[in-house]
């Protein structure tokens, strides 16, 4: 009884100490939603211009990516094709066939990534800015004044709009021929010529209509109307990975990554896995110390086992009647040469004459005689056994 009473306060005691925890817990705590940037996932992640692809799609203009410059003959007239990051090579028949097609009413968007020094010199000429005669410059500004850079107000298709152009980056041309030119305080952002009926806009930077960016200010609506500038295009191309161009059979690297940075970047994985399987199999063919595990020995098996298995296998193939009619005609034909005059005899009276012979009850040597076909497995083994030793016994 004491006992009972000393555990009952020791287990008030217990729950008093987790009610006082749980109230301070409940006065001192309390629950908050964070929310974490985990930034893109899935298409959004890989492809920087699926906002604006997404965008076009949904307006009615069918939108295509390209990989290469290689598919120039595909172009309609009423298309726009927009080139980011195409590299600075491109092969006189190319040029040709973009020139022709901007001069039949194709509108060509370019961003290029050469830029010049102070003096108009670069390492890399990129062609289409030099048949324009357009230089492109770095202003070499801080991330922090990128950032706080306000948007440029432009008026395009009779529309004020703000585009946040990168401050960063602006373009300056040796000609005055262009129709249209948009700059604020940092240089020229954008150069829009009238080529032949076509047409050709240079702009310093399409960082706006990245799928972070696409979002803000007027850069939606500014993308839609330059793409179906001064007509709806009927299809929109889009060169957004480095090309990769060929003439003559040899191939122009470019600005294209060395193979195995492109496949560490695309197969790390599978890189990794196939360096971790290489350790493991030179573990396993590596060369053991030790002493060597014993040969086992060769032993054969024994005839009764031959025998066992063989007989196994013709049952398992349905063989129990032939088994059986050669067991009969062995003990027959060792009877007609010990009693001969046996032979006559029905199946029962030679079952009272095997009987005492042998020590097995008539019937079941009359059974034995008389059965063609054993219905399981035990009932075949018994009557072989019976049939092989009235045979011994004779």
């Amino acid at each position: 009884m004491k006992n009972a009473s000393i555990y009952s306060l020791l287990l008030l005691l217990v729950i008093g100490v987790i009610i006082l925890i749980g109230y301070w817990f409940y006065l001192n705590f309390e629950r908050v939603s964070e929310d974490v940037e985990v930034g893109f996932q899935g298409q959004a992640r890989d492809n920087p211009l699926l906002a604006a692809e997404r965008l076009l799609e949904r307006m009615g203009t069918p939108v295509k990516t390209l990989q290469s410059l290689h598919h120039l003959e595909n172009l309609d007239t009423q298309d726009t094709l927009v080139l980011l990051h195409y590299g600075s090579f491109m092969t006189h028949e190319q040029m040709q066939q973009l020139n022709q097609w901007i001069d039949e009413g194709g509108h060509l968007i370019l961003v290029s990534e050469t830029l010049h020094d102070a003096f108009g010199e670069t390492s890399a000429p990129d062609p289409l800015l030099t048949e324009l005669n357009i230089y492109q410059y770095q202003n070499d500004l801080d991330e922090t004044k990128i950032e706080k850079a306000p948007p440029t107000e432009l008026q395009w298709a009779q529309y004020p709009l703000h585009v946040a152009f990168n401050p960063n980056y602006y373009l300056e041309s040796s000609y005055s021929e262009q129709a249209l030119e948009i700059s604020d305080e940092y240089g020229t952002h954008l150069l829009f010529y009238y080529y032949g009926i076509g047409m050709i806009t240079v702009l310093s930077d399409l960082a706006f209509i990245e799928n972070g960016k696409i979002g803000e200010s007027d850069h939606a609506q500014f993308w839609w109307l330059l793409v179906n500038f001064e007509r709806p295009a009927t299809q929109v191309w889009l060169l957004s990975k480095k090309a990769v161009l060929t003439e003559k059979g040899n191939a122009s690297k470019g600005n294209m990554p060395a193979l195995p940075t492109l496949l560490w970047r695309n197969l790390w994985t599978v890189i990794i896995s196939a360096l971790i399987l290489l350790l493991f199999w030179l573990w396993l063919a590596s060369r053991r110390f030790g002493p060597l595990l014993p040969v086992p020995s060769r032993t054969r098996r024994r005839l009764l086992e031959h025998v066992e298995a063989s007989g196994h296998f013709l049952w398992k193939q349905k063989q129990g009647p032939v088994l059986l009619h050669s067991a009969k005609q062995a003990l027959l034909k060792r009877l007609h040469s010990v009693h001969p005059d046996w032979m006559p005899l029905s199946h029962r009276e030679l079952s009272e004459q095997l009987a005492p012979l042998c020590r097995l009850a008539a019937d079941d040597i009359e059974h034995a005689l008389q059965t063609t076909q054993s219905e399981t497995e035990m009932d075949f083994t018994q009557t072989i056994q019976i049939l092989t030793k009235i045979r011994k016994r004779l």
